[in-house]
């Protein structure tokens, strides 16, 4: 279930039309997409304390925040609109919406990390070894995104 909602957000981020529009105010949806993107932060924000050893390792409880992730990621898509480019106080670069391509693909990216943290978490041999290889993996696809394509 979560692969095919993981797979939807791949193939529906930024591919988005104006047709967004039509339900969204440009303003609204980049403040929405960026409330979006603390929920995610917030989780990968746990899972990291864990794999770090600041918070007590729960394998079942990464697995949970890493589902939330993918949940909270469906709901992308229809906030990346033309008509949110330049609007509201973002830290979205220009060059984000100028090379859609490679944006696309570091989504990608983030895409198959997740799987892949959500499959192994979900497997009685997961330990604080397998989970910072694969939340690290998740964290580095988001860093990479970030290093071309936000402003600090």
């Amino acid at each position: 279930m979560f692969k095919k909602a993981i797979i939807a957000v791949a193939a529906g981020l930024l591919t988005a039309t104006s047709v967004q529009a039509d339900y969204f105010d440009p303003e609204d949806a980049v403040k929405y997409r960026q409330a979006l993107y603390q929920v995610i932060s917030a989780q990968a924000s746990v899972m990291g304390g864990m794999v770090r050893g600041d918070l007590d390792f729960d394998g079942e409880e990464i697995n949970q925040r890493a589902r939330t992730i993918a949940q909270t990621a469906q709901l992308l898509p229809e906030t990346y609109f033309p008509e949110t480019r330049g609007v509201g106080n973002t830290r979205m670069r220009d060059r984000a919406w100028n090379n859609m391509e490679d944006f696309q693909s570091k989504g990608g990216n983030f895409r198959t990390a997740l799987e892949d943290l959500i499959e192994a978490s979900s497997q009685s041999d997961f330990d604080s070894s397998k989970a910072r290889s694969a939340v690290g993996a998740l964290v580095q696809s988001c860093r990479s995104c970030h290093d071309d394509y936000r402003a600090r």
